[in-house]
């Protein structure tokens, strides 16, 4: 009796089930299709769906059936062998790589294709599959199965595949055809022009982001993927393109002047009134003063700018395998879009090519959102489904103070990776997105820095401008500040004081006027026979300037509502100068607060140091007593530490105290040498268990009068900037030995490190408001524009030194306090 042969098999329902788990929908089933076409080297591929029609132009094994989806490239094609292990062997992918970039193809494309499942997508869409394909100079193979029989046979090896070799009209190249669809629906009335929206979402329509021609037929209607076209880019009122090669990476941007324009009708009288009457020269002319980096820009834009990054001095990104995990070379473009018809009123193209202004808006909007495209196809779901359209996280930003921001609603664009230069970043098996590693998250990472610097330019040209307007307006105006408008609105209520009497008597004498020559004109009028002709010449005129006193005594009417306004203005007055003075009073506390909470954050966190050490030797010691091991040694050892540790948080509290509110608003005369011997304590401390050396300079030391918690805020957000970057470098060079500098010249003190500097594309900006360089969480980018406005308080200021280091960045801090100094 021959002995049985074990061995495994499958069931061939398995593979339909792993069909539907890997393929999600029709567009996905097809968009795999069309990486095929890509990764045979073809130059296009032409697809047509036909739900009523019968394809006739092949002899088919299958014939007679009811509708089709053909797909067509010039592919290198497939021969017989190539088709039994590609098509048949289930799961094999002569795409697959183990480790490192995918082998290229003969024209030296890197393959899209992973999982070697790419042909279970035929499933997805119709019942039968037959295969025409032929490479250069030999016949052609047909082969053809039906997917229903994988519901009925039992082994896959089972499975009827027929075939044959016909002799080709072609060079080389695939057909494939799928007949009897499954779903005719999608493909028919509404779920047509659905179906439209989602290939136009999951195939680049970007010509230079597509690698080959992509023609689309759905019953005899072309589909064309060109439709967003150049016109409609150009209507974009912000560009900004970016790129990361060779460790750089380079953000350029293009903004309109209808930027500016704001939505109110108060703000579109300051534009129209301040801005566009001379098409904002004397704005780009302070912006310039503001914003050194920035040019004019050709027609359609206004100004334009380009900024560069060193991302590993720049950009905080993860480490793997003790080096940083770069996810490759990339760009992208993200357009910014305005739907307020009046920024788009001298737009041409909006007719030319959209025919009205509201199929600009809904073809505009069935647009939104950032895409990622691998070479040209759509790494789903990113920017594709509702639900993915912010993956990016604009709508995070959108608060009272970023209103200017990127908005997830506004905005159109990509990002272009490369199979071969980005093979790090994987998709999902079920292709839901990219698989979670090092890679991916520094590739986003890179992404959300890219936001985060145009969100800062934007920021950046607003809030100059509001200041441009502001100081355009008082500089005709006469008014600076806002203690001279209420200054001059006491002057204004002193001299309607002054002339009230004046101007009573004067409304007395001009009613008196017009009785008297009342009667005059009168009394002639009324007795002609006995008035002279000299009288009744003299009445004309009399009755002339009657006339004109009438006028007079009206306007002194209008004039006398005005004065009666005027006493009221103390009442103004009395309500306005408190709240002024409140105001001011809570920008100071603010920034004081702000410093505080910055300094007390550093504090709290060599607290909780100190704790968990502490916390630490007291379980050692625990267990100890419990194995009744403690010694009197130990005990001995265990006091001194605690000892220790209370000096430690009293140098901490002490660092502190001066910042609190009860010692804030004393003011007391400081010699920066005893001042900085006395908080050396506190800095080497902190920064011993960093391995961060403090060198303290005295070139020339001076005194000042200042609150010395004030001081110690200035000092400490420096610092802790410092101590950041300085970390951060040592984290990528293990040989690096950080070291913070502070020298002490009369009336200056510099503060400086051997980091890489500030990076030059900010370095402009770095006082104002949230700018930093610092992923989200890590930084608020206030540090800087708080020691600013602390200084500002003193009549201090604060300045980047011009000099760089060997990374061609600034890097040295000025603080002058010749305003402050102690003669």
């Amino acid at each position: 009796m021959a002995k049985p042969k074990y061995h495994f098999d499958i069931t061939p329902h398995i593979i339909k089930q792993l069909g539907e788990q890997l393929v999600p929908d029709d567009v996905t089933a097809l968009l795999e299709l069309i990486k095929n076409s890509y990764d045979a080297d073809a130059s296009y591929v032409s697809i047509e769906i036909n739900t009523i029609g019968e394809y006739t132009n092949e002899r088919l094994f299958y014939p007679n059936q009811n509708g089709y989806i053909l797909i067509e490239d010039d592919g290198f094609g497939m021969d017989q062998k190539t088709i039994i292990k590609s098509w048949l062997l289930i799961s094999y992918s002569n795409k697959r790589s183990l480790n490192g970039p995918k082998e290229k193809t003969p024209q030296g494309r890197t393959p899209l294709g992973e999982k070697g499942l790419g042909r279970l997508s035929t499933q997805r869409l119709a019942e039968i599959c037959e295969i025409f394909s032929n490479k250069v100079g030999k016949k052609g193979t047909h082969i053809a199965f039906n997917w229903k029989d994988f519901e009925k046979e039992e082994s896959l090896s089972a499975v009827k595949v027929k075939y044959e070799t016909y002799s080709s009209k072609k060079a080389n190249g695939t057909t494939l055809l799928l007949t009897n669809l499954n779903n005719i629906e999608v493909w028919q009335g509404k779920n047509l022009e659905r179906f439209k929206g989602q290939i136009l979402q999951v195939i680049s329509p970007y010509k230079e982001n597509r690698p080959f021609e992509v023609y689309l037929k759905v019953n005899s209607q072309p589909i064309e993927l060109d439709k967003f076209n150049e016109g409609l880019s150009d209507l974009a009122i912000s560009k900004f393109t970016f790129s990361i090669k060779d460790n750089i990476l380079t953000l350029k941007g293009n903004t309109r002047l209808t930027k500016f324009q704001g939505n109110d009708p108060l703000a579109s009288e300051a534009f129209h009134n301040f801005v566009e009457f001379d098409n904002g020269r004397k704005l780009f002319k302070y912006l310039k003063s503001k914003i050194s980096d920035i040019k004019r820009s050709d027609d359609p834009y206004f100004m334009s700018f380009e900024r560069t990054f060193e991302i590993d001095k720049d950009v905080k990104l993860e480490i793997y395998n003790g080096e940083r995990a770069k996810p490759g070379e990339f760009n992208g473009i993200i357009n910014e879009f305005s739907y307020k018809e009046e920024q788009l009123r001298n737009e041409n193209s909006i007719n030319n090519i959209f025919g009205k202004y509201e199929n600009y808006k809904d073809f505009a909007q069935a647009q939104i959102g950032i895409k990622i495209y691998r070479n040209g196809f759509a790494v789903l779901p990113y920017g594709i489904d509702e639900s993915n359209k912010d993956w990016l996280g604009l709508s995070s930003s959108q608060t009272k103070t970023s209103f200017y921001d990127l908005r997830p609603d506004n905005v159109i664009g990509y990002v272009a990776i490369d199979e071969g230069k980005n093979f790090e970043l994987k998709d999902k098996t079920d292709r839901s997105g990219l698989i979670s590693n090092p890679y991916s998250r520094n590739f986003f990472t890179l992404l959300h820095f890219v936001k985060d610097q145009i969100n800062l330019y934007q920021r950046s040209i607003r809030r100059n401008y509001n200041n441009f307007l502001n100081e355009y307006k008082t500089e005709n105006n006469g008014i600076k500040t806002v203690n001279q408008a209420l200054n001059e609105l006491k002057v204004t209520k002193s001299k309607s004081d002054e002339v009230k009497q004046e101007f009573n008597d004067a409304v007395s004498n001009v009613e008196k006027a017009i009785i008297e020559s009342g009667m005059i004109v009168k009394s002639v009028k009324n007795n002609p026979m006995y008035s002279t002709d000299l009288e009744k010449e003299t009445v004309e005129k009399v009755n002339t300037l009657l006339n004109k006193l009438k006028v007079i005594q009206f306007t002194l009417q209008k004039l006398e509502q005005v004065i009666s306004k005027t006493e009221k203005l103390n009442e103004v007055i009395d309500i306005l100068e408190p709240k002024i003075q409140i105001l001011e009073d809570q920008l100071i506390n603010f920034s004081e607060l702000a410093s505080l909470g910055l300094t007390a954050e550093s504090v709290s966190h060599e607290f909780t140091s100190i704790a968990d050490r502490l916390a630490e030797r007291a379980t050692f010691y625990v267990s100890k007593l419990q194995q009744n091991k403690l010694n009197d040694a130990d005990i001995y050892v265990f006091i001194e530490y605690i000892n220790t540790t209370v000096t430690g948080l009293k140098i901490q509290l002490r660092h502190l105290d001066p910042a609190l509110k009860y010692n804030r608003e004393k003011k007391s005369l400081l010699n920066l040498t005893s001042f900085f011997e006395e908080e050396n304590d506190y800095y080497i401390n902190r920064f011993k268990k960093q391995h961060i050396e403090l060198k303290i300079i005295f070139e020339d030391t001076f005194s000042i009068t200042i609150n010395r918690g004030k001081l110690v805020q200035i000092i400490d957000n420096l610092l802790n900037n410092s101590e950041y970057w300085l970390l951060e470098r040592t984290k990528n060079e293990k040989d690096f030995k950080p070291t913070i500098n502070i020298k002490i010249a009369s009336p200056w003190i510099y503060i400086s490190d051997n980091g890489y500097g500030i990076s030059p594309a900010i370095e402009n900006q770095l006082f104002e408001p949230f700018v930093t360089t610092k992923p989200k969480g890590e930084g608020r980018g206030l540090g800087l524009f708080i020691i600013q406005q602390l200084l500002d308080a003193s009549g201090c200021t604060l300045a980047l030194e011009p000099i760089r280091n060997e990374h061609k960045r600034k890097y040295i801090f000025a603080i002058n306090l010749s305003n402050i100094i102690v003669r």
